[in-house]
């Protein structure tokens, strides 16, 4: 049985990504009588802006790196804060 051939489908070939040489999304029918050009733009926007595991580990590293860099900043915003109400107190 085949099944969607009243569908509007969407091919993107510049995916950006090294795994994947295109990708095909299925217009929603709502959406059918779009302009050709608009569905384009969303149609790259999305896939550009799809994130998928293929970047697992680098996200965590920089997941890493962010956490790192966050507690480093608020511990020395708290040390500031800490020696002003010292300097206050005395």
């Amino acid at each position: 049985m085949i099944k969607g051939v009243n569908r509007q489908i969407i091919e993107v070939t510049d995916t950006g990504n090294e795994y994947f040489e295109r990708a095909l999304l299925v217009v929603r029918p709502r959406f059918a009588d779009t302009s050709p050009g608009r569905l384009h733009d969303e149609a790259r926007r999305f896939v550009r802006n799809a994130g998928g595991y293929t970047n697992l580990r680098l996200n965590r590293k920089r997941h890493t790196k962010q956490l790192l860099m966050h507690a480093g900043s608020f511990g020395t915003v708290g040390a500031l804060i800490g020696a002003l109400i010292m300097l206050f107190i005395r």
